[in-house]
């Protein structure tokens, strides 16, 4: 929700603060510059302080961040808020997975990191369908206030579910050779590099929909947005879908070539402008979707590639250091291949070459959980 709030924000931030361009572009980026670096070290940090109280921690910084924000008098304020945030954000999703291998059964692991997988989903389009009414009805502030109760929430639970959920005593002396395992098997970087490529196609569909829908269609923004947020909400099906076929014994190599599979049939539609907008759109639709048994399946990696909750924070950054390195590299890439006459057939391509990608890690991704498995026979 504190990423989903933001692009319907930015048309009030503006107005209020008399933003350029390029510093809303910053109020944007804030949030995830620090995980395009620091994703790994923040496994490490969670193999020191443990996964429940870097989860409190993660969500207090939130609400930190979000209440410097609601009260911002300036753009660099708000800048310093998104960092905050961001902080909070990346502490939080980095040490969740190890929460879950600790206060979930292992009948229920895969089942729980399905449902996991689909936070981003989820909470960005909550947050992109809410704010709007909210801002016009109270404007932007209450909007962040809002979300930062939410965080103070989360934190209520946590705390209330502490001896439910496992938290170990902290370590004085975490063995650091040994959380630092996951970097050196080939894996997890595997699984990476599948994830940044997921993450690369999903953000192009978000950036090029509703500059396709509004600057080449003119559909009310409005509606763009609700048509938007209707492709990113049909990824959390898709998140569950891959956890269920895991536990019915699907390998996450599978799901990996499935998904790089999906993109292949789908992207051939929706860049072919010879079919009619409402078979491209709904191409779009299916592609979340299908795409979506990817981090359902992702998102577990934990428990085949880690073998203490301490390395799996590191094996969580290191898959969230390829979300963020997706994510940062898309607008670049998809800007310098559709060029200033906004040839958008184009993306075709790259969203072929991405899918073979995704499909060839999947099968090293396979090739080395059976490894793995054969092992520990």
């Amino acid at each position: 929700m504190h990423i989903g709030k933001l692009p319907p924000a930015i048309p009030a931030l503006r107005q209020e603060f008399g933003l350029t361009l390029a510093q809303s572009g910053w109020i944007v980026s804030a949030f995830n510059t620090l995980g395009l670096f620091a994703s790994i070290f923040m496994g490490f940090a969670t193999a020191r302080l443990g996964a429940w109280r870097q989860c409190v921690w993660g969500m207090a910084c939130m609400a930190a961040g979000g209440l410097v924000g609601a009260v911002a008098p300036d753009a660099v304020w708000l800048i310093v808020s998104r960092f905050l945030e961001g902080v909070g954000f990346l502490s939080t999703v980095v040490a969740a997975p190890g929460l879950i291998l600790q206060s979930a059964t292992p009948t229920d692991q895969r089942r729980a990191f399905s449902f996991w997988g689909g936070y981003m989903p989820t909470g960005t389009t909550i947050g992109m369908l809410l704010a709007p009414g909210v801002i016009a009805a109270l404007g932007w502030r209450a909007l962040w206030l809002a979300e930062v109760l939410c965080a103070l929430a989360a934190v209520a639970l946590l705390v209330w579910q502490r001896e439910a959920l496992a938290a170990p005593a902290r370590s004085n002396a975490p063995h650091w050779k040994e959380a630092a395992q996951p970097l050196l098997r080939p894996g997890p970087w595997w699984i990476a590099f599948a994830f940044a490529c997921y993450v690369f196609n999903f953000y192009s569909i978000m950036v090029w929909l509703p500059t396709f829908l509004v600057g080449e269609r003119q559909t009310p923004l409005a509606l763009a947005s609700v048509l938007t947020a209707v492709v990113v909400l049909a990824n959390l099906p898709g998140n569950v879908l891959g956890g269920w076929l895991m536990q019915r014994g699907a390998s996450r190599g599978t799901n990996v070539c499935l998904a790089g599979l999906a993109t292949l049939v789908t992207a051939s539609v929706v860049f072919g402008p010879q079919f009619p907008d409402a078979l491209r759109y709904t191409a779009c639709v299916a592609f979340s979707f299908s795409v979506g048994v990817m981090p359902g399946s992702i998102m577990s990696a934990a428990q085949t590639h880690a073998r203490t909750p301490q390395q799996a924070g590191i094996v969580q950054g290191m898959i969230n250091q390829g979300t963020n390195v997706g994510q940062f590299i898309s607008p670049f890439v998809v800007s310098a291949v559709v060029g200033v006459g906004l040839a958008w057939d184009r993306m075709r391509a790259l969203f072929w070459v991405s899918a073979v990608l995704i499909v060839m890690c999947g099968l090293v991704i396979r090739h080395i959980e059976r490894q793995i498995q054969a092992g520990r026979r």
